[in-house]
């Protein structure tokens, strides 16, 4: 008889993606439980990976949900966790370091940038006065935080306000160098392209709400259904194959020049897919790591 696999989701028990995930591994017949990176141990001296008493290298493998809350400081060190899981010989989905290189939003477009990929115009900065000098360039520009998600820390400032205030305020709260990328007009939406093991599922548009700038679920917008066109399909495969991520989101959006590469999530959601096209993404995704694992002869 075959000893069933042992998958462990690392993202935020109980909640809803978290859950749906950890349904679907037992639903393809693995034996799984969730639980947060934050409570772990690394044992340095003995190479461990601990949740309480249980050693997680003797895991099958880990499917990373989350790092941790939006904004929370130590989320972007936990993936020292899953490297050191790798290094025991548990398959992370995704691989670790794909995941650390796209939760900075720094290196993310930087690799972005460097093969050609079209972006909207970006700066990263520490200085004040450079990022006042962008804005009165710019006329409008949105800064971020380089680690956070869901439009948590985004800032919208116009050269018509006093956004020299703002930046400093901005700056004082965050205590991260300016992450400047500039204003694209665009019809009231963004798009999230689901990307799966080289594949696309499926993509959905995510709309604002009449009157504001912000399309995400947490600025109160909402999904809509987007067709994957050929273009849409080769810009997304190509954003998350620099990564090697199983499972990402690629964001972009609609310019007068054509679209742009806003940015390729770490984990990507399934609320999208789902909402929109009836697609199950935590159960495709479930499907590829017991293929994936097969294959390895774990």
């Amino acid at each position: 008889m075959t000893a069933r696999l042992r998958v462990a989701v690392a993202g935020i028990p109980g909640a809803w993606s978290t859950d749906r995930l950890e349904r679907a591994l037992e639903g393809v017949g693995a034996e799984t439980f969730a639980f947060s990176l934050g409570d772990c141990t690394l044992s340095l001296s003995e190479g461990a990976v601990l949740l309480g008493d249980q050693d997680l290298g003797t895991l099958d493998g880990v499917v990373v949900k989350k790092l941790g809350r939006s904004g929370e400081a130590a989320a972007p060190s936990r993936v020292h966790l899953l490297q050191q899981l790798e290094f025991r010989g548990v398959r992370v989905f995704s691989p670790a370091a794909g995941i650390r290189e796209v939760n900075d939003r720094y290196q993310m477009t930087q690799r972005l940038a460097q093969v050609g990929l079209p972006l909207p115009r970006t700066v990263v900065t520490e200085s004040v006065e450079v990022a006042t000098d962008v804005v009165e360039d710019w006329g409008r520009v949105v800064v971020k935080p380089l680690y956070t998600s869901k439009g948590r820390g985004m800032l919208l400032l116009a050269r018509e306000e006093a956004y020299r205030l703002k930046l400093k305020q901005w700056q004082r709260q965050w205590q991260t160098p300016f992450y400047l990328q500039e204003y694209v007009p665009h019809p009231g939406r963004d798009i999230g392209v689901a990307i799966l093991g080289g594949e696309t599922p499926g993509a959905y548009y995510r709309v604002a709400r009449p009157g504001t700038w912000m399309t995400t679920t947490s600025a109160n917008g909402h999904y809509e259904s987007c067709e994957v066109t050929s273009e849409i399909r080769r810009l997304a495969c190509t954003a998350a194959e620099l990564f090697d991520l199983d499972f990402t989101v690629v964001d972009l959006v609609e310019s007068r020049g054509g679209y742009l590469i806003y940015e390729v999530s770490a984990f990507g959601g399934f609320a999208g897919l789902w909402q929109t096209h009836g697609i199950d993404a935590a159960k495709l995704y479930a499907d590829h790591v017991v293929l994936t694992l097969a294959a390895t002869g774990r």
